[in-house]
């Protein structure tokens, strides 16, 4: 009796192990991303020089909901990094120096999150690329991303005259003066922008003082 009853929890047991196992399972996410890229070139009439610098944001946009008005009202957010954009990274390259809201962002490969603190402002996250594969890091679980580089946002809720059902990440610059331009996110009848200032002239200073 004893031996069929061991036998019998034996089986229970192993039962509830397996129906408790994960299952992996592997899929390709839709090949819907977007761009916002900004090029900065030197130009002799209309003929081609060289190249200054660019940046180029790459992004998935998700779709707004109009609960999300109650959730930014009610900072239910609050003291949290967000994913910015959906599916995998909104990635974020550049070749030249910049300035995002006054915090400097040197050459290289980034991700871009959000973080928006007990008070409900909010900061952009500029995560260096290489750390948050090295580490492991994924877009949908925030939690582990750390960054030295954080840009705070203004915020300008119902500023927009027509919903933007889809987010749009932009970073756009100042025709007459190349050398300022603007980040911003629209989504709903929000947007979030901080000022940004191109540092194209910094490498070509840098090797002269070198030479």
């Amino acid at each position: 009796m004893h031996s069929y009853c061991s036998a019998a929890f034996a089986a229970i047991a192993l039962a509830t192990s397996l129906a408790a196992q994960t299952e992996i399972k592997a899929f390709n996410a839709p090949g819907d991303r977007l761009s916002s890229t900004v090029i900065v070139a030197e130009l002799k009439g209309k003929e081609f020089v060289g190249l200054k610098g660019a940046v180029s944001i790459n992004y998935t946009a998700p779709d707004w909901k109009d609960t999300y008005d109650a959730m930014l009202d009610k900072n239910e957010m609050k003291d949290s990094n967000q994913r910015l954009g959906k599916n995998w990274w909104t990635s974020f390259d550049t070749t030249m120096p910049l300035e995002i809201a006054g915090t400097k962002v040197a050459p290289g490969a980034y991700y871009l999150g959000l973080h928006i603190d007990a008070t409900g402002n909010f900061s952009l996250l500029v995560i260096d690329a290489k750390q948050a594969m090295t580490s492991g890091w994924a877009p949908l679980i925030p939690a582990p991303w750390k960054t030295d580089i954080k840009a705070p946002l203004t915020l300008a809720k119902g500023s927009l005259k027509e919903t933007a059902r889809k987010m749009a990440i932009e970073i756009a610059v100042d025709e007459k003066s190349p050398a300022t331009g603007k980040f911003s996110v629209r989504w709903g009848k929000h947007e979030l922008s901080a000022p940004v200032k191109f540092h194209f002239d910094a490498g070509a200073k840098d090797a002269a003082g070198k030479k």
